[in-house]
């Protein structure tokens, strides 16, 4: 079990640096897409609460390190974990079709950027040049559209 934590952990770094090389320069109207939400959400089929609160906030901490924001994204992936598990593990036990898909990823990614932004603002951290909404708004849309994709395009 420690073994394909390990792995899981490894995966999602994986998903962290994929968004520093690339998704971070992959911006459309200022939005940029988060993978390792819609990661941490697969992830949530796995594994129980607490064992997806402690790789969430692994996860967080590494990405903390690549944007230089110390502690923000920990706290604020480990607090969507903890607000959306319930939710998502009922809905992994069925089938969902690509809308239903979409619409899991945006709502757990508008979940996840009302912390984040909530966050932010308390700690200064976004001074004047974002626009809140595209924030909350955008990067859940982008976000959403790229989980669907992949959705569409895994390895079954």
């Amino acid at each position: 079990m420690i073994t394909q934590i390990l792995k899981d952990i490894g995966i999602g770094i994986v998903f962290v640096i994929a968004q520093v090389l690339f998704f971070q320069h992959l911006t459309v109207f200022g939005t940029m897409a988060d993978p390792l939400i819609f990661y941490l959400l697969w992830l949530a089929s796995k594994y129980d609460r607490t064992r997806l609160l402690l790789i969430a906030a692994t996860l967080g901490l590494i990405q903390d390190a690549f944007f230089d924001f110390w502690g923000l994204f920990m706290f604020s992936k480990t607090l969507f974990v903890f607000l959306t598990f319930n939710f998502v593990k009922r809905r992994s036990e069925n089938q969902l079709l690509l809308w239903q898909i979409f619409l899991v990823i945006l709502g757990s990614a508008l979940v996840h950027n009302l912390i984040l932004v909530g966050l932010s603002v308390f700690f200064d951290v976004y001074a004047s040049n974002y626009s809140m909404l595209v924030l909350v708004f955008g990067n859940a849309i982008y976000t959403a559209v790229l989980g669907a994709l992949i959705f569409v395009l895994r390895v079954k």
